[in-house]
């Protein structure tokens, strides 16, 4: 099946009263017991080139700097010297800042969703950076929208509910979290899984077009 793609606003997006939509949901269809979802981030070049403006900027600042204070300095020129040390330790911690920022920069987040083998998320960062996380299908209990308080604002997530051996380790799976995505969102994708019997096992018996009624719901 062709995939379908959906464009929407990040919560900092929203916040920020941009005109065009910053994330873009694919959701590709295998049949009907396998789906992948990928969430992307459209500015995720843009961002990119901005760390590099800045440490490109930052570079440039410290060589004028150092050529001016080695012009002017009398006698010969050590690190040990304040006006040497101390701004190439500024200037170093400032180019780690900004090599840490672009490192945590999310390009996308993937979901895997087989009926009969299990779920599986990828969050991709910067240079193809991934963080993997697999949990068997008998291991998932249900999926929520659940509202959660952060830094006094009131936002929702979407939570992989655990059961069995894994819910002793981490009884609750955020999912789609780190690009932030808007509540339509999160209910769309939602919607797709729980149309793919996420917690439904009796769902396989049913006519295949009641089982994919939630996917055809409107973002």
């Amino acid at each position: 099946m062709e995939p379908t793609k959906h464009r929407y606003f990040s919560i900092s997006a929203k916040y920020k009263g941009s005109q065009e939509e910053d994330l873009e949901l694919t959701i590709q269809k295998y049949g009907d017991d396998v789906v992948r979802i990928q969430l992307l981030n459209r500015l995720h070049g843009k961002q990119c080139r901005a760390q590099l403006k800045r440490f490109l900027f930052m570079i440039s600042l410290a060589i004028v700097y150092f050529a001016f204070a080695v012009r002017w300095s009398e006698g010969s020129v050590t690190l040990r010297q304040a006006h040497i040390l101390y701004p190439a330790l500024l200037c170093l911690a400032v180019v780690l800042l900004i090599f840490r920022n672009t490192l945590r920069l999310v390009h996308s987040e993937r979901l895997f969703y087989s009926w009969d083998m299990a779920l599986q998320t990828e969050t991709i960062r910067t240079f193809g950076r991934q963080t993997v996380l697999c949990v068997q299908r008998g291991h998932l209990h249900d999926m929520v929208l659940n509202e959660v308080i952060e830094n006094l604002d009131i936002k929702y997530m979407l939570i992989l509910r655990t059961k069995g051996n894994l819910f002793k380790e981490r009884p609750i799976i955020p999912m789609f979290h780190c690009l932030s995505p808007c509540f339509e969102c999160l209910q769309h994708i939602q919607r797709i899984l729980h149309g793919y019997w996420l917690n439904n096992n009796s769902n396989r018996s049913q006519p295949t077009h009641s089982r994919e009624e939630p996917s055809t719901v409107a973002s």
